[in-house]
């Protein structure tokens, strides 16, 4: 489905979340798709522009990288040189496809800056497509949830648990059920720094009552 009639209207400086079933195209000059597929030539032919070297290191990368072929490259590299191609082309809307799958936890803190700053500092409006709501909860502004060819609704920042319910459930919400069906009451959490801190209390309340008895 055409990109552009999905989102609609999008404005600069905001990165938006998509979700759900579908399969992204676009015929918009004005929005690049950012996919990683491999390619066989070098880095340097496949940017093929001078602003190769500054769009390289826009995406944390170095030029060290510019005489390797495609296919010696990790995922991780793919995907960034594939960013930058996009950076080149000035996009003003920039849609990441599963760009985070494959990612370390590492690299996807860092891939979490690095769209930060080209929304903020580079006017970008950014689109990340991904059905890992992890990934989106904290950094996008709304998430536009989608079925086939519709858009089934459009979600805020705080809405994050009714998301849950149409996903694939993070790691975090399915050990949250764990300990739920252990008898255990406990919160709702989106960070597992937040959840460990709830069990913690939890443990310690636990310790007080036997304390007390």
């Amino acid at each position: 489905m055409e990109v552009a009639n999905i989102i609609g209207k999008t404005e600069p400086n905001k990165i938006y979340g998509l979700m759900g079933n579908i399969n992204l195209t676009t015929n918009n000059s004005n929005i690049g798709i950012v996919r990683g597929g491999i390619f066989s030539h070098t880095t340097k032919d496949f940017l093929n522009s001078p602003k190769s070297s500054n769009a390289l290191k826009l995406v944390m990368l170095d030029d060290s990288i510019l005489n390797k072929k495609g296919t010696e490259l990790s995922n991780g590299e793919i995907k960034a040189v594939s960013l930058a191609k996009e950076l080149i082309a000035n996009k003003e809307i920039i849609v990441l496809d599963y760009f985070e799958k494959e990612l370390n936890n590492r690299e996807k803190e860092n891939y979490k800056r690095l769209l930060k700053k080209l929304s903020q500092d580079f006017n970008k409006t950014i689109i990340i497509y991904t059905n890992d709501l992890t990934f989106l909860w904290d950094i996008c502004e709304e998430i536009i949830y989608v079925d086939k060819d519709s858009v089934i609704n459009t979600y805020q920042k705080n809405d994050y648990f009714k998301l849950v319910k149409l996903v694939d459930k993070p790691t975090i919400s399915n050990f949250i059920e764990k300990i739920r069906a252990k008898g255990i009451k406990i919160e709702d959490y989106k960070d597992i720094k937040d959840l460990l801190k709830g069990v913690y209390r939890i443990k310690e309340k636990e310790y007080n009552n036997e304390i007390s008895n």
